[in-house]
């Protein structure tokens, strides 16, 4: 009876032990599946597309798809400097300019940073190098400007005389190309566009770009 009632136990104790590890295995196995579908989707969006933000039309730069959780934006509009009180860029040079400082604080506050995502070091920037693979240029190091064989409708033609920041091209006098970035502005004549080194002081016209949440998009 002693020896019945011990086999007893010791196979109630495998039951329990055996049905831990099932509902632990189960429970690996089903939360395994549950991550490898649980992937959220967001919309995608094509460079081009129009989009709404706090009201205001911005343009997708470049291509996103539904693994992201952000989408790159270009401003559809001007922003004229002088009405934000910056009178003149800052010999140029876009990391130590009033215009970065502004774009990074109060535009930035002023569109929600909650809503924005750093990439590449910027929340708020201009169009830059990382942005040409959108156009056909070819450089001229002897006056230091691109010109644009080939270009989308909404930088090119929406908006034109806007600056931008590429990475200083070779002999550019007065500038350490190393750190800096510098302003082109985009000018057209006729059906000609070029990027055009901006080497004195001058009142700019930007058009901000923005990594901004998806979710953040007006419906």
């Amino acid at each position: 009876m002693k020896r019945r009632s011990i086999i007893l136990v010791i196979l109630v104790l495998l039951l329990v032990i055996g049905l831990f590890a099932f509902v632990k295995a189960f429970g690996k196995r089903d939360s395994s599946i549950k991550e490898m579908f649980k992937s959220d989707k967001y919309k995608e969006y094509k460079s081009g597309d129009i989009v709404s933000l706090n009201n205001q039309d911005w343009y997708v730069l470049h291509d996103s798809s539904s693994k992201d959780n952000y989408v790159t934006l270009i401003y559809k509009g001007i922003l004229y400097l002088e009405e934000n009180g910056i009178a003149e860029s800052d010999y140029s040079v876009y990391e130590s300019s009033d215009l970065n400082k502004y774009l990074k604080s109060d535009f930035a506050e002023f569109i929600g940073t909650d809503k924005l995502r750093e990439v590449n070091g910027y929340k708020v920037r201009l169009f830059n190098d990382d942005d040409l693979n959108l156009l056909n240029v070819k450089y001229d190091k002897y006056t230091d400007s691109y010109d644009i064989t080939d270009c989308p409708e909404f930088i090119c033609l929406t908006n034109t005389f806007y600056a931008t920041m590429i990475a200083t091209g070779d002999g550019v006098e007065g500038l350490d190309e190393a750190v800096h970035l510098h302003y082109y502005n985009l000018s057209t004549t006729y059906d000609t566009f070029k990027l055009e080194s901006v080497v004195e002081d001058t009142t700019l016209f930007v058009r901000p770009v923005i990594n901004v949440l998806k979710d953040s998009l007006d419906e």
